[in-house]
């Protein structure tokens, strides 16, 4: 009976702190959320009609998108204006022009802080501005 006791309190704080964590992890994140942001330029690499976008969070710190020709997924966390891709992981197919796709998966990397201006997302490394995306409603 005390070890039903003492498992049921472990199983209940991992739980608690479980469910801390993942809010902690997206604190700040909703002007992200609910968005489909368009890359319009990766550096000084302009996207025009590549495709590539980034989406934040079915699940909480889950982060998704299309680099152009290959998909990509991994986590991401926020503290304030201050923005971590982490675990990005894509497919691997051969395309015919990859530069797009590069100068944004090195962005994504490098990435250190956001700001979120009307429908617009920007991505920085310190003051560098990495990439820029436009913004629009999720299934729109």
């Amino acid at each position: 009976m005390k070890n039903r006791k003492l498992i049921t309190a472990l199983v209940l704080g991992l739980f608690i702190f479980t469910a801390c964590a993942s809010k902690k992890e997206t604190a700040g994140s909703s002007s992200l959320l609910s968005r489909t942001w368009t890359l319009v330029a990766a550096g000084d690499v302009d996207a025009g009609t590549s495709g590539a976008f980034i989406e934040f969070g079915n699940r909480p710190g889950e982060v998704r998108g299309k680099a152009g020709c290959n998909g990509f997924g991994g986590n991401y966390a926020v503290n304030g204006k201050s923005l971590k891709l982490e675990g990005l992981m894509g497919t691997k197919m051969a395309c015919p022009a990859l530069n797009v796709e590069n100068a944004f998966m090195q962005a994504l990397g490098s990435t250190d802080t956001y700001k979120v201006e009307g429908d617009r997302l920007l991505l920085y490394k310190g003051d560098q501005l990495l990439a820029t995306f436009n913004g629009s409603s999720v299934g729109n």
